[in-house]
């Protein structure tokens, strides 16, 4: 019985999640989804503990979250949100490492997204 009440639970989620849009359009890269001012004054981690767990453990878990890196200081704020942050968005802390990365590459293509082991 609680089987079948959290499969419907979980089906329920996907399609509101789909029907949405905001996750479609951050998963395409297009964006941060649509935030209202106050949520826009909510600190990131605060709704990606719960919407994004799996990715918000790994950023604390990781040395930039150890660090207290946040993440607008990689993906940017609302207003310049990037999916894929730009190698150039490292140089204020990675400058030595940025110069020598190739300039059409994200820092993902060789470190996991969030967990920042030193290669994938």
């Amino acid at each position: 019985m609680k089987f079948k009440f959290f499969i419907s639970l979980a089906i329920i989620i996907g399609i509101w999640l789909l029907s949405s849009g905001n996750v479609i359009k951050a998963a395409e890269g297009k964006g941060h989804p649509e935030l209202t001012e106050q949520e826009k004054l909510t600190p990131c981690a605060q709704c990606h503990q719960e919407v994004t767990p799996v990715i918000y453990n790994e950023w604390y878990q990781s040395r930039h979250g150890i660090d207290n890196v946040k993440c607008f200081q990689c993906h940017g704020t609302y207003e310049n949100f990037e999916l894929k942050p730009s190698v150039d968005r490292c140089a204020s802390c990675h400058a030595q490492e940025v110069s020598k990365a190739p300039k059409d590459k994200y820092c993902s293509a060789c470190h996991p997204a969030h967990k920042f082991s030193v290669h994938k």
